[in-house]
């Protein structure tokens, strides 16, 4: 059987097609850092893990490298989604918490990784080892280390292995067609950081390793601590960057890094002052969903215009959504099926990236058939061509809808717009404190 970091003549060909549809469920997608991961030895890509399928996706799509990843393995239990993933070169990875019997099959897993780095293909895992859908990060598992310092161990190694911290910053969790910021760190040299610690043990190195690698995360993504704090210092945040266009997205993550630090900074130094102020924060957030208003709609300086702005572009979008939604039909309606169904939201995506990935382009091959003999050439190519991001776009014109209805429910929420004006206030007050 042909193991799975080996080369696979359809893997290779249907890559770009698979590349095109994981770049095409956001609206925008940046990748940054891309000359930190090294050409060379062996290395290990490691995510943080916020959002189910579309991280690895993600890390897939960074460039068209072959690379090898793992994933939980309950993921894997429906025989249709063994097959993709598998083909996409992703095996399971069976966790302690699963039961006593996984344990050999973890040892199994991290053999066959050192074996993909031994043959220099990049190697992804996700080491906090389960998603979360936070702007926060988990403590890494010990599979990542036990992996780098196995890899490091061998004698006949390619060269030295090397960690690369890895921040996924996704402008919406839930959202499909929302942005995705893909930051890669400085990598840690582990061979060299072993070489040069001899006095240590193996444990000391394997938490060396994770200590190391998370630290590198952290400044990677908008990392805010885990406590009861949490929701009220992110609404906070967003607030406070909300002035930076959201297709700006290392200047967005840069703007919520500096506005969490400012938020820390104020709870240390001026603690009851910053209780109130989160207290305000949470039943501002608590009013707002309430009436059913996004978070961008509270941006603009001047409501009434720029809710007219948004009216106008979903009016003349109409027609054109319309068209899209019939063309795609059957593509975007199975997706949002197998998306209703699913429990977790944070797959949600993942289901709709698979469900189009396969029935769309099947769809676009009948397409192109039916207009290509119905129609002059030249006519049906440019009708293929405008058909190819027909359900991305459908999409991106449902997300301008919600928008839309969310700015008018704000612009008529006279209570809202001074609850946030008035949470604003306190915020500017508290943060000019000396």
């Amino acid at each position: 059987m042909k193991k799975i970091h080996e080369d696979d003549r359809w893997y290779s060909l249907l890559r770009y097609i698979v590349d095109l549809y994981i770049r095409g469920s956001f609206k925008t997608v940046r990748y940054v850092g891309m000359k930190n991961i090294p050409r060379d030895g062996s290395v290990i890509l490691a995510p943080n893990h916020c959002d189910a399928l579309m991280d690895p996706f993600a890390v897939l799509a960074m460039n068209h490298d072959k690379k090898v990843f793992v994933a939980r393995a309950d993921v894997f239990k429906k025989p249709v989604f063994r097959k993709i993933l598998t083909f996409l070169k992703i095996m399971p990875i069976h966790r302690v918490r699963d039961g006593f019997s996984s344990v050999l099959n973890t040892r199994d897993t991290i053999e066959k990784s050192i074996e993909v780095l031994n043959n220099q293909v990049p190697f992804c895992i996700l080491p906090e080892g389960t998603h979360r859908s936070k702007h926060s990060l988990l403590p890494l598992g010990k599979g990542l280390s036990r992996i780098a310092y196995g890899a490091d161990r061998l004698p006949d190694k390619p060269g030295h292995v090397y960690v690369v911290p890895i921040g996924c910053e996704y402008g919406d969790y839930y959202r499909y067609r929302s942005s995705l910021l893909i930051s890669a760190g400085k990598p840690i040299d582990v061979t060299e950081y072993i070489a040069a610690h001899p006095e240590k043990s193996e444990p000391e190195f394997l938490s060396d390793i994770r200590n190391l690698t998370s630290e590198k995360m952290k400044k990677l993504i908008v990392f805010i601590p885990d406590d009861d704090d949490y929701e009220a210092t992110w609404e906070l945040s967003k607030l406070m960057s909300g002035s930076v266009p959201e297709w700006k997205l290392q200047q967005r993550l840069a703007a919520n890094q500096k506005a969490v630090e400012k938020i820390e900074a104020l709870r240390e130094k001026w603690p009851e002052k910053a209780r109130k102020l989160f207290e305000k924060a949470i039943a501002f957030t608590e009013e707002r969903r309430r009436a059913r208003v996004s978070l961008y709609a509270t941006y603009p300086k001047h409501t009434f215009w720029s809710t007219l702005w948004r009216t106008l572009k979903t009016l003349v979008g109409f027609p054109f959504a319309l068209v899209f939604a019939i063309a795609s039909l059957p593509a975007w309606v199975v997706g949002e099926k197998l998306a209703a169904g699913v429990e977790d939201r944070t797959f949600q995506n993942s289901f709709r990236c698979c469900a189009l990935m396969f029935i769309w382009t099947l769809m676009l091959i009948i397409w192109t058939v039916v207009l290509f003999c119905t129609m002059k050439w030249y006519w049906a190519l440019a009708a293929v061509v405008l058909l190819i991001p027909a359900p991305m776009l459908m999409y991106d014109w449902v997300e301008l809808l919600r928008r839309c209805a969310s700015s008018w429910r704000y612009l008529f929420n006279g209570t809202l717009r001074r609850q946030k004006q008035d949470l604003m206030d306190d915020l500017n007050e508290c943060l000019n404190l000396k």
